[in-house]
Parts: structure tokens; C-alpha cells; sequence
């Protein structure tokens, strides 16, 4: 749940999106989106769908980006989990919905995150020096009420050391960081979700997709 008091703090990326040729916004513009998660049809579940939180593969979902909504409608008793990982497709998650980009997941709610790769752009092999990662991309986790305990980082197709900036930023709210491959992130996140810890993932995908294009950049 988010607290009264980060409606106000919110409202610089906490903007409805609008269909994917609006996504190509302005560099000022949001770095965050609200993926607007509906329940699952009565078909769907008729024909033997069934979430599991557990459940991960790397099998492509056929159904496409939905409308997008503003944070603040998100409901904090409405879980979110992940059912794959794919190079092409992004993120799929229990309800079918298919995210290409990089994504914020936290009780509640579930973000396209406009983030770069920690490693694109002049940053060394290590990823010390993770080009475009600073504490406004993070800034979500300031007004979250209450704050996860852990936060898992998701760094692509292999596992990439996170600079001490970002540690000492997350430890600074009472955030525990564990950084790991993408893949691995995902799987993480959703068995300490299913254990009932308080949890949240910031997680790229395994191939450059982009949260304003929806394509690999």
C-alpha cells in the first residue's frame, strides 16, 4: 500500500501510457508505467489455466501489451508473479500479460521500467559503473509504505556486480539488495513472494528490450 503522503511524490512518472507509439516520450518524461493486470477470464480458466507463483519457463506468451493505468489504482491484494522469461517477448506474468521491457515488481503493483542495461553504454565489464542507474530511477522505493525487505536486481543474461552508490542508496531505506541474473531474479522473487516475505524485483531482461519502444534496442 502506498502511503497519503506519496501521491504527491508520485505524480512525475505516475502517468496512465498511452498505446506503444506514444511511448517514445521526452528524456523528462516518466521512467515508470503501471502494467494494468485484469483478472483472468472465465474462458481461460475454464480451459485449465491456473496461476502458480512458482511456475517459470522460457515459453513465450501469445497475448500482447494491455492498456496501462496509474499507480495509485494499483491493489496491493492482487500478487503478481512471473511464468516466463524470453529474449523476444519480455516478461509474462500469471495473468498472461506480456511486458518487453525492464520491470519494477513490488506488492501491489508491477512497472515498465525505463532503464538502461547496467553495462550498455561505456560501463566496464564488472558494471561498477552502470550508465543511467542513479537513485531517481530507484525513487519508487522511497514512498513504497511498507517497504519491501529485500530487493532483488535482475542484470541481464549473466550476473553483474552492483556499485556501492546503488547498495548504500537501498541499504540507506532499510533495503536489502541481492543482485543476480535475470533468470534467476525471477525465479527468486517468486518463491520469497509465495513464502510471504516482503519482497520486491528490478529486473532487465535477458536482451535489450526497451520500455519505450517494446522492441530490442
Amino acid at each position: 500500500m502506498l502511503a497519503q503522503r506519496s501521491t504527491k511524490a508520485l505524480r512525475p512518472f505516475a502517468q496512465a501510457l498511452r498505446p506503444r507509439a506514444a511511448l517514445c516520450t521526452p528524456r523528462s518524461a516518466s521512467s515508470l508505467f503501471v502494467a494494468n493486470r485484469e483478472q483472468p477470464s472465465r474462458t481461460r480458466l475454464a480451459e485449465g489455466w491456473a496461476p502458480s507463483r512458482r511456475a517459470f519457463s522460457s515459453t513465450s506468451s501469445q497475448r500482447g501489451m494491455e492498456d496501462l493505468v496509474n499507480i495509485i489504482q494499483s491493489s496491493p491484494n492482487d500478487p503478481v508473479a512471473i511464468t516466463s522469461l524470453t529474449p523476444n517477448a519480455g516478461f509474462t506474468l500469471t495473468d498472461g500479460l506480456v511486458l518487453p521491457s525492464p520491470i519494477i515488481l513490488c506488492p501491489g503493483g508491477c512497472f515498465m521500467w525505463d532503464v538502461a542495461h547496467p553495462t550498455k553504454n561505456g560501463a566496464d565489464e564488472m558494471g561498477r559503473e552502470w550508465d543511467g542507474w542513479n537513485e531517481e530511477k530507484l525513487r519508487l522505493f522511497e514512498v513504497l509504505n511498507p517497504r519491501p525487505e529485500i530487493l532483488l536486481i535482475g542484470t541481464g543474461s549473466s550476473t553483474l556486480l552492483a556499485p556501492q552508490r546503488i547498495k548504500r542508496y537501498l541499504n540507506g531505506l532499510g533495503i536489502q539488495v541481492d543482485v543476480l541474473d535475470s533468470r534467476n531474479a525471477c525465479s527468486t522473487y517468486n518463491l520469497l513472494q509465495e513464502e510471504g516475505r516482503r519482497v520486491a524485483a528490478a529486473i532487465y531482461p535477458v536482451s535489450h528490450l526497451s520500455a519505450r519502444t517494446g522492441i530490442v534496442a
